[in-house]
């Protein structure tokens, strides 16, 4: 039998943070309408390979976006607050799914680049692919056939990598990660750097990992009130700070992928992408 929801007869008063979290999630909510209607409108896209791989992030973009918005908790005055789950960790964890979905659609797809450094990311996208579908096979079973054509194949796919003319032009630290395989070798220092949606992404990025993960940060935090999953205000407001982290990333891949097919996307919906546009730079509404 499925649990019944708790129910207030008379309604309780929202706390400050519910009622912050529900604005905040307005906000997402409204993000995703917009990320579902260019989703479902991509389709035919006349592309280059990095506009391909662009059309296929942001598909899975918007599937983690619809899964986010599933967990969400939606608090009323109708509902008691210990019927409403506030898992932390499930949010973060997709926020997090969102914040680095951007930064591959930008990195593999978006970004505006040379012919010759699209062709070295292509190669370190290929290599990293095939040495990690090595590993698992060969973890899996040591006698798989089809580890001789991954054996012979992944050092050529290094040496077209060492030995690729754009190489030199990237600096010392982007040029090792590349040499060592890292399917980007762009760092999180590289973005912030590049781009002003970035300008937190460590501080964010590192926030949302001590969530995700059983680490002290996110263990030590638990006690009768908090990390229950039953709406202390401490919990709610971790929620919420997830949540604008996810818009904010969620309005920009959007807006970008859109822009990025000026003529199919961003012209066609434009009504829609312009409300859309401010909530990539809106702070939370506290």
């Amino acid at each position: 039998m499925s649990k019944k929801r708790k129910k207030v007869t008379s309604g309780r008063q929202l706390s400050e943070s519910e009622r912050s979290f529900l604005r905040e999630l307005e906000l997402y909510d409204k993000v995703v309408d917009v990320t579902a209607l260019i989703s479902v409108n991509q389709h035919g896209l006349d592309s280059d390979g990095r506009g391909v791989r662009a059309s296929r992030i942001f598909t899975r973009q918007t599937l983690t976006a619809f899964s986010l918005k599933r967990i969400l908790p939606r608090p009323s005055m109708k509902t008691h607050h210990e019927s409403i789950l506030w898992d932390i960790g499930s949010i973060a964890s997709l926020a997090r799914n969102i914040l680095e979905g951007y930064l591959a659609i930008y990195y593999f797809g978006i970004e505006s680049i040379s012919p010759e450094e699209a062709e070295l990311r292509f190669f370190l996208l290929q290599l990293h692919k095939n040495v990690e579908w090595y590993e698992i096979v060969k973890a899996s079973n040591p006698q798989d056939p089809s580890l001789k054509e991954y054996e012979e194949g992944i050092p050529n796919q290094k040496v077209r990598v060492k030995e690729h003319p754009f190489l030199n032009s990237l600096s010392d630290a982007q040029k090792n990660r590349a040499l060592r395989g890292n399917e980007m070798y762009k760092t999180k220092v590289d973005f912030e750097n590049e781009l002003r949606i970035c300008r937190n992404l460590r501080r964010d990025y590192r926030y949302l990992s001590n969530l995700v993960h059983p680490l002290p940060f996110s263990i030590e935090r638990i006690d009768f009130n908090k990390g229950r999953g039953v709406g202390s205000d401490p919990d709610v407001t971790h929620c919420l700070l997830c949540l604008v982290i996810a818009r904010v990333y969620l309005a920009a891949v959007t807006v970008g992928f859109a822009d990025h097919f000026p003529e199919r996307l961003a012209m066609k919906y434009k009504k829609e992408l312009d409300r859309v546009r401010p909530l990539i730079e809106k702070d939370v509404d506290a």
